[in-house]
């Protein structure tokens, strides 16, 4: 399997060249990977073992139900998407990152690292999708 690097290479190979996106442009294609990424990082927090469906679910929700697509605050906006742990009832990204990094008492197990890891190339295929489906449309209208 090639990297990333060499995988952009022959995406660019592949339509001819350099194409200027707008900010509404890249955020679609960076939407369509955090959509992948998002779907993968909820089911691996739940494979890991950091969802209890039994339990009742008061004002705190679980972990696996606290994952969010969004812009990141205070950047410049340059199309970029966002996933993560947060919710107003509590820190989840803060609980996210002790479970998977682990602390002095518990032991990490990574699953934040592997869900990543593991959507690599979901992401970029779905990216990459939109990305393709955006360029045809802009060489339709030259």
């Amino acid at each position: 399997m090639a990297n990333l690097s060499e995988q952009l290479d022959e995406m660019l190979q592949e339509i001819g060249g350099v194409v200027n996106l707008t900010i509404e442009e890249r955020e679609e294609i960076t939407q369509a990977g955090a959509d992948v990424l998002a779907k993968n990082l909820k089911q691996a927090t739940k494979d890991a073992g950091h969802y209890n469906a039994n339990r009742k679910v008061g004002d705190m929700t679980h972990l696996a139900d606290s994952i969010q697509i969004g812009k990141l605050k205070g950047t410049v906006t340059d199309g970029s998407s966002a996933v993560g742990f947060t919710k107003p009832d509590a820190d989840h990204s803060r609980i996210a990152r002790f479970l998977n990094d682990g602390t002095r008492y518990i032991k990490g197990d990574s699953f934040i690292d592997n869900a990543r890891d593991n959507s690599s190339e979901e992401v970029l295929k779905a990216q990459s999708k939109v990305f393709k489906r955006i360029v045809e449309g802009k060489r339709g209208h030259s």
